[in-house]
C-alpha cells in the first residue's frame, strides 16, 4: 500500500529529484533550499509560514541555503549579472536566488526542471488554496523556475 502523500518529507524529494535529473545531491539540495528560500523572502510571511508546515522540513531546508541579495563581485557577481540578463532587472531576490543555483553549474534547463518539480511538490503536498494565493503573490516564481 502506498503513503500518504504527507508523508514525503522535502529531503525525500531533493533525494528524488537529484536521482532522477542524475544531479550532485548537493546541488538538487541547493536549488530546492534557493527556491524555498526565495519564496520564503517574497511570499506573505504568515501565509509561507503556514506552507511551510505543511511541508515537513521545508523550513529548515529554505534556512540552511538562504538567498543573498546583492552579495558582491567574483563569480557570484557576474552569474548575478548574467541571472538579470535572463530574468530583467527588477526580479531582485529571484536573481539572487538563480544566481546563487547556478553556482552549483546546474544548467538552466535543470533549474527550471528543479523548480517545476517543486512547484508540483508543494501543490500536491499542501493547502492548494494557500498554496495559490502565495504563488500569484510571486509571479516571478513560475515565470523563472517552471516551464
Amino acid at each position: 500500500m502506498a503513503e500518504p502523500a504527507q508523508a514525503m518529507t522535502i529531503q525525500s524529494f531533493v533525494d528524488a529529484i537529484a536521482s532522477k535529473a542524475n544531479i550532485d545531491q548537493a546541488a538538487a539540495e541547493t536549488a530546492v533550499g534557493t527556491i524555498l528560500s526565495a519564496i520564503q523572502q517574497e511570499g506573505d510571511a504568515a501565509k509561507v509560514a503556514k506552507l511551510f508546515n505543511q511541508i515537513p522540513g521545508a523550513a529548515d531546508l529554505a534556512k540552511q541555503h538562504p538567498v543573498v541579495v546583492g552579495s558582491g563581485g567574483g563569480l557570484g557577481g557576474a552569474l548575478s549579472s548574467l541571472a538579470g540578463k535572463v530574468v530583467g532587472a527588477d526580479a531582485g531576490i529571484i536573481v539572487a536566488a538563480l544566481a546563487q543555483i547556478e553556482e552549483t553549474k546546474l544548467s538552466m534547463q535543470h533549474i527550471k526542471n528543479i523548480g517545476s518539480a517543486l512547484l508540483s511538490y508543494i501543490k500536491d503536498n499542501a493547502d492548494p488554496k494557500l498554496v495559490n494565493a502565495i504563488f500569484d503573490e510571486i509571479p516571478s516564481l513560475r515565470d523563472h523556475f517552471a516551464h
